[in-house]
């Protein structure tokens, strides 16, 4: 498996890990449990709210999991 195979797919579990489990601290994103951040939720995110209407690019209100790992990838990348 390639190497960027593979990092795509543990960006992947970790975004649905975030999105869909509690953390260390119990605190859930993903409050009402249905697999998605609404508006509401994301506030409980740094920097979220601010990347709202860039990565909500379905428009429905709601962040599923292959839009919130965008704001993962971003708010993730290592400063050079």
């Amino acid at each position: 498996m390639s190497k960027k195979i593979l990092a795509a797919l543990l960006a992947a579990m970790a975004t649905a890990a975030v999105i869909a489990a509690e953390t260390k601290s119990e605190a859930v994103f993903d409050a009402d449990n249905n697999g998605t951040l609404s508006v509401e939720e994301a506030k409980a995110i740094p920097g979220l709210s601010e990347q709202w209407d860039e990565l909500d690019v379905n428009k429905d209100g709601q962040l599923d999991p292959a839009e919130f790992s965008k704001f993962v990838a971003v708010e993730t990348k290592p400063a050079n």
